[in-house]
Order: structure tokens, then C-alpha cells, then sequence
């Protein structure tokens, strides 16, 4: 049996960008098992998960060539201590929060001391190799520790980690995430999953609140909203409008009819709903953190936090002409499907 022909992915959600790794990994050729860990809080389902992911490892690992496991947490470690035991290539690939620290909010892997984050650092000894959806995961983010004090990169906890980080981005299919309608003027799209009180302040809804009171002409939509509750004690401006979250399809057709796409995030990695809006030739706005400007570059407006909200006011009321298919083409360009197969197929 040619163990490299096989390769077990490990993860907690079915995200997308998850799914697009297992169906990278069987374009190029892989038989791809799968050992999924839905997190949960209580401690009897935790234990649960973990036996789950001993057996599932020994089975699966020892007739696997490879490995990957998206973000380091509680269900990356046994597998990767299987992984050794049966010299299996071990890959974490890092998203964000399992980089990152922003005390003022309690989010990121090392934001507070425990058995969370010694496991964390464990599992990143352990590996193989870890991939980075961006450099700033890996040696940091200065902008983001000015703006918030977001203390940010792995080898600003973890030195001894240089040799083995690679910079990975996700990839994108330019063939699926095109532009399908007209654009209508003075509109302005984010995409966020808000599923908690905190992804509010992740991703920087209040400074579209705040945008959208000084550019009453714009119409400002946010794709994402699960539950109504969250956003009760906002006042959310009469131009600004909530969406349950969509599929893929009909998120191509609001990309697609939006004249802009702004990423306010506070913190990032290297933001999907960003790199789709910009294939579907929406101009990008966006806060200059993590991998924001990456994506962004020329083709847009970067600014600084939310002490810069006039620029994208003044940028916003110029209404300059700008070639949205720039967006598009740096997309295809830095952050296409190939180069992430390319990788997938290295391992």
C-alpha cells in the first residue's frame, strides 16, 4: 500500500476553507480521510471527543502518508502524537486566533495562560511543519499592536519555530467567484459570521455603524447575522441592513452587485469573504492589519482603525473612478487554486 497517496485532514468545523483543502487534496490525487471534532464545553463530550480522535488516529494515520490539521487546539494533539508514533508528515495550518493575543477581548490562543495554550505549544513542537495563511501570523503584526495592543506571530512566543513555518495562503477559484450582475452604485457589502457578541468587535461592526451615519447616500449590507439578539443594543443606522447567512451561490450574486467590499476586522489571517468580494470585482476598504493589505494592495483604499474613518469617508464621497477587475486580477494572481495544490502536493 503507498501510504503517500493517502492524507487525513483534522478539524473542528466544516468551514470553507476546510472544505476546499479536502477537495484540493483529492483533485491532486489523494484518498482523504477525515477526523472531524465539533468543540464542546462540557466535559464529558470533550473527553468524548478525545477518545474519538485516539481511535479515528490509529486507524486512519497508519495508513496515511500525511497529515493536516487546521488550527492548533485541543483536537490537534492526539493526532499529531499519533502521527510521530507512525512517522506520518504532520502539517498545522494556522488561521489566526491560534497566533494571536488581544486581551482586551479574550480572544486568541495566547491571550490567557493554561492547559488551552500549553497544548497549543505543544502540538507546535510536535509538528511537521506549519503553514501560515500569512506572514504576519508568523513574525507578527505591528499595526494591530498600535491600533489594540494585538500582540501577534508565533515566533514572538515561540523562537524555535522559524525554521519550520512556511507562508501558505488559502486559495480561490477565479472560475467560481466571478462577477454575474451589474453593479449598483453606492453600496458596500462585509461578510462575517456573527455568531457571538464578540465577532462583533472582531470584525469591526460598529465602525461600519458609525461609517454608515456619515455617508447616509451609501446602502451598507452585512451578510452573516445568525441571531437578531447579538446586535440588539446597537443602534444600527437606517442605511444599514442585516442578512442571515447565505450559501455560496446566491453570496456570489451580493459580491457581484456591491460597488464595494470593506474589511473593517480588528484582527484577521487572511480574510475569505475579502478575496472572493475582490474576484467579483468589488474595491476593496479595509483596515491595514494582518493580512488585509496583502490582498488588498493598490487595488483599494487601507485604512488605519477605526482614528481614520474620514479617509474612507473622503474616499467614499470622491467616487473616483477606479478599475474594480484590478481587485480581481491580484486575487487570481497572489492567491490562486493551483498555488495551493502545489503545496497540498509537496507534502
Amino acid at each position: 500500500m503507498d501510504r503517500k497517496r493517502n492524507s487525513c485532514i483534522v478539524y473542528t468545523l466544516s468551514r470553507t476553507f476546510v472544505i476546499k483543502d479536502i477537495n484540493y487534496l483529492k483533485k491532486i490525487g489523494r484518498k482523504v480521510f477525515e477526523i472531524k471534532s465539533s468543540p464542546k464545553k462540557n466535559i464529558f463530550l470533550f473527553l468524548i471527543n478525545r477518545i474519538n480522535e485516539f481511535f479515528k488516529s490509529l486507524i486512519i494515520l497508519s495508513k496515511s502518508g500525511s497529515v493536516f490539521i487546521w488550527f492548533s487546539d485541543y483536537h490537534s494533539f492526539i493526532p499529531l502524537v499519533v502521527s510521530k508514533f507512525f512517522t506520518v508528515k504532520s502539517i498545522i495550518i494556522v488561521g489566526g486566533y491560534d497566533a494571536i493575543s488581544d486581551k482586551e477581548i479574550g480572544h486568541g490562543i495566547f491571550a490567557k495562560k493554561g492547559l488551552r495554550q500549553t497544548i497549543a505549544k505543544l502540538n507546535y513542537y510536535l509538528s511537521s511543519e506549519i503553514w501560515v495563511v500569512d506572514r504576519s501570523l508568523s513574525e507578527g503584526c505591528k499595526v494591530a499592536l498600535e491600533q489594540n495592543k494585538i500582540k501577534s506571530g508565533l515566533i514572538n512566543w515561540m523562537p524555535d519555530l522559524k525554521k519550520k513555518i512556511r507562508i501558505t495562503p488559502t486559495g480561490y477559484s477565479s472560475n467560481f467567484w466571478r462577477r454575474t450582475k451589474e453593479k449598483k452604485p453606492n453600496t458596500i457589502l462585509t461578510v462575517a459570521n456573527i455568531n457571538h457578541s464578540r465577532i462583533i468587535e472582531i470584525k469591526g461592526i460598529s465602525l461600519i455603524f458609525n461609517l454608515a451615519k456619515q455617508v447616509p447616500e451609501f446602502k451598507f449590507q452585512i451578510i452573516g447575522l445568525e441571531n437578531k439578539s447579538l446586535i440588539e443594543t446597537y443602534k444600527k443606522p437606517k442605511n444599514v441592513k442585516f442578512i442571515k447567512p447565505k450559501k455560496d451561490q446566491d453570496l456570489r450574486d451580493y459580491y457581484s452587485e456591491s460597488q464595494y467590499y470593506i474589511q473593517p476586522s480588528r484582527l484577521e489571517g487572511l480574510p475569505n469573504a475579502l478575496c472572493e468580494a475582490m474576484l467579483c470585482e468589488c474595491i476593496p476598504i479595509g483596515n491595514k492589519v494582518f493580512g488585509i493589505p496583502k490582498a488588498i494592495g493598490t487595488t483599494g483604499l487601507l485604512f488605519d482603525g477605526s482614528r481614520d474613518i474620514k479617509k474612507i469617508v473622503v474616499f467614499l464621497k470622491a467616487n473616483k473612478k477606479i478599475n474594480s477587475n484590478q481587485a480581481r486580477r491580484r486575487i487570481i494572481n497572489l492567491f490562486n487554486e493551483e498555488k495551493r495544490m502545489d503545496a497540498l502536493r509537496k507534502v
